[in-house]
């Protein structure tokens, strides 16, 4: 993974920095974690320009934007967002996820449908409704007994891998890239679905955001487990 170089948390002192014009700061939905080192290594083999990775919830990043941290590129999981930053050209939606019901490998609770979610033994982590995943939980339509409400999809991830709850919602792609984690019985594609949209905060990340929906970026991401095209 050359050409990606990772921040897992935004420190102040970026925003007293500017990235060089050999590479790229990328702020990305943490959702995106897989699959951006695999799209940064096809960027940098095109163009010869490196991606630095900032991870974070879409909503946490929005606001390190507005205050002035430096990026190029912003990839969310709520096109909303994207009308509180100034950016540059058109935004483009480049992929779509949707949201299962996870457990911890072995599913140790036995989660075997959704009507398990409202037990009340059952320890359910799910994401804030302040954040696309939570926002998107919440119209799933079933009722759901949330003992915690995490700040990010990583967050509900990392509890279902610890064994610190019994099942969690989470993304499709979670579950086929987190170890420790299992779907909780067999759930067909359905929405409500997350639309991933990026966008340019600089001029010179143009021509990421058209490699977005190259070829080889679309290729890339549906190898992840994202959908591409229209949601369905």
């Amino acid at each position: 993974m050359k050409g990606l170089v990772v921040a897992a948390l935004l420190l102040p002192v970026l925003a007293c920095t500017r990235p060089d014009s050999d590479s790229l700061t990328v702020f990305a939905a943490s959702s995106l974690t897989d699959v951006l080192p695999a799209l940064a290594d096809a960027y940098e083999a095109e163009t010869g320009i490196a991606v630095t990775a900032v991870y974070g919830g879409s909503n946490h990043l929005t606001g390190q934007l507005r205050d002035g941290a430096p990026a190029d590129v912003f990839l969310t999981a709520d096109a909303r967002l994207l009308g509180r930053l100034e950016t540059r050209g058109e935004t483009v939606d480049f992929a779509t996820n949707h949201l299962v019901v996870a457990v911890p490998a072995g599913n140790p609770a036995a989660v075997t449908g959704a009507s398990d979610l409202a037990r009340a033994d059952m320890r359910v982590v799910v994401c804030a409704e302040t954040v696309p995943c939570g926002a998107a939980t919440a119209r799933m339509g079933i009722v759901i007994e949330a003992d915690s409400r995490e700040i990010s999809v990583r967050a509900v991830l990392s509890r279902l891998a610890l064994g610190e709850a019994d099942a969690g919602v989470v993304y499709a792609t979670d579950v086929a890239a987190g170890p420790g984690v299992e779907l909780a019985w067999p759930q067909p594609e359905a929405c409500p679905c997350v639309v991933y949209a990026a966008a340019a905060i600089t001029d010179r990340a143009r021509s990421f955001i058209g490699f977005l929906t190259s070829p080889t970026a679309q290729e890339t991401l549906a190898l992840h487990g994202f959908s591409i095209g229209a949601p369905g």
